[in-house]
């Protein structure tokens, strides 16, 4: 599978890349800026610094850096990206991981809950309060995730940055979400002796390791807990180097808090912006945008710049119809429109599972090789160009062609008030999905079951292709 060419460092880039004094810096930057591309040069400018300096100094141990990653997928990528740029290179311990396995090994490997079963913990202790299920299991997540477990009760009073608007979440809801829901299954936990993934950052937020590292790099890091950054920012050796690199405009999961309340101390001189886009062709960083339109963007977000874009590329279709029609076009397009021997496509959902069942079936009657890449931990080394993924998982990806069909309501479940929080969401997910894309993005929905997604589309951004 092609992953990013091999890109000469942009003076933007160049800036942060050069910089080398310890401490911690921010990257901010929209979806296809080069945010990967700078995290991958400046990892190996920092390896070479901290070489130097291990030299200079007389020290025997190795350089200790760690690369954490949003989920199994990207880390894949990353991996086969990241080692390219110090191979070769000896003094260096490099670690890419997820934060998830990072500190299961950290910990020895404790024994972790059921994640299903934690979700119907949740769902079974609050069934007296007034929110969905889903909503309320969210809820919870956000809170262990956020605070740690000797300052909970500042969820009752707190602004729920990223939590959205709607449903409204009063503090006697709060209260009662603290007392009947989250204190009782920190309790279940405990007494079957098992932790949840939350639990994995609070103990890393109390513990330390020796060595620590020397240079640690987060991406993606806009969908990491405030606990998550504690317990990476508490690994760290005296003298450091730490590098977030983000864009909250593509967060996916709520997880709001400011980087003082994560205790990580970033000056403005250690902030930089990366504005330009380089991936996409202006026609698709245009449809994007008004799926971002009227959303709250924080300091951490940087909206798709279009103006930016310099190359030109079809425009984007929308395609209506039966799925089976909206097969029939794509298995064409990718026949007339794909150079597969050089270019790589992503079928992308909002589900995965059976859902990537139907295309399967086209794709073999077409005779296309093809492979799912979700939550595969390694970069898959062979000539297959075309993927399957959910959307969750492209985050942080690249591909030639992005076609996203079946967009229809039941795959899109959101609530229904002004400001609904899983609608934003999905409205932020769809937008990153679309921006993955280099060349050509093609969406398909049937016209009776389309989702309210289809209805933040731009008209102007697109050609309608109707089946």
């Amino acid at each position: 599978m092609r992953v990013l060419p091999v890109v000469k460092p942009t003076p933007e880039q160049l800036k942060i890349i050069l910089r080398q004094q310890p401490g911690a810096i921010l990257i901010r930057g929209a979806a296809g800026s080069g945010k990967t591309t700078t995290i991958l040069l400046k990892l190996r400018s920092l390896a070479k610094s901290w070489l130097n300096r291990r030299v200079r100094l007389g020290l025997t141990a190795p350089v200790q850096i760690l690369v954490l990653t949003f989920n199994r997928t990207l880390r894949g990528y990353i991996n086969e990206l990241a080692s390219e740029q110090v191979k070769d290179t000896t003094g260096l311990n490099l670690q890419i991981s997820t934060f998830a396995k990072w500190a299961v090994n950290l910990l020895g490997r404790p024994l972790i809950a059921n994640h299903e079963e934690c979700r119907k913990k949740i769902q079974e202790l609050g069934t007296s309060i007034s929110l969905t299920p889903n909503f309320l299991t969210g809820e919870v997540e956000y809170t262990l995730g956020r605070f740690l477990p000797e300052d909970l009760d500042s969820y009752l009073t707190c602004r729920r940055d990223g939590r959205g608007a709607a449903p409204r979440v009063d503090r006697k809801m709060r209260q009662q979400i603290l007392n009947d829901v989250i204190l009782p299954y920190n309790s279940w936990k405990v007494g079957r002796d098992e932790m949840d993934w939350n639990d994995l950052a609070i103990k890393l937020t109390k513990k330390n390791i020796t060595p620590g590292y020397d240079i640690i790099i987060v991406d993606e890091a806009q969908d990491f807990s405030a606990n998550q950054i504690r317990a990476i920012g508490n690994q760290l050796a005296e003298d450091h180097s730490l590098t977030f690199v983000l864009d909250a405009v593509q967060r996916i999961y709520p997880r709001g808090f400011t980087w003082k309340e994560a205790a990580i101390n970033i000056r403005p001189n250690d902030i930089y912006r990366l504005k330009k886009n380089y991936r996409n062709t202006v026609e698709i960083a245009r449809f994007a945008l008004p799926l971002l339109k009227g959303m709250d963007i924080d300091d951490d977000g940087t909206l798709p710049d279009f103006n930016s874009c310099e190359r030109k590329g079809p425009v984007p279709k929308v395609v209506k119809g039966k799925f089976g029609k909206q097969m029939e076009y794509v298995m064409d397009y990718i026949r007339n429109e794909v150079d597969l021997s050089q270019e790589s496509v992503a079928f992308l959902l909002p589900k995965g599972g059976g859902w990537f069942s139907e295309i399967e079936k086209y794709l073999q009657r077409s005779r296309l090789k093809y492979l799912h890449i979700t939550r595969e931990s390694d970069w898959p080394e062979g000539d297959e160009n075309i993927a399957l993924c959910t959307l969750h998982s492209a985050k942080g990806l690249e591909f030639n062609h992005v076609i996203i069909p079946g967009l229809n309501q039941e795959v899109t479940i959101h609530g229904t008030e002004e400001g609904d929080d899983q609608l934003n969401m999905l409205r932020r997910l769809l937008a990153m999905g679309i921006g993955r894309a280099r060349q050509s993005v093609v969406l398909g929905y049937k016209p009776a079951e389309a989702s309210t997604l289809i209805s933040y589309l731009d008209p102007d951004t697109y050609e309608e292709v109707s089946l």
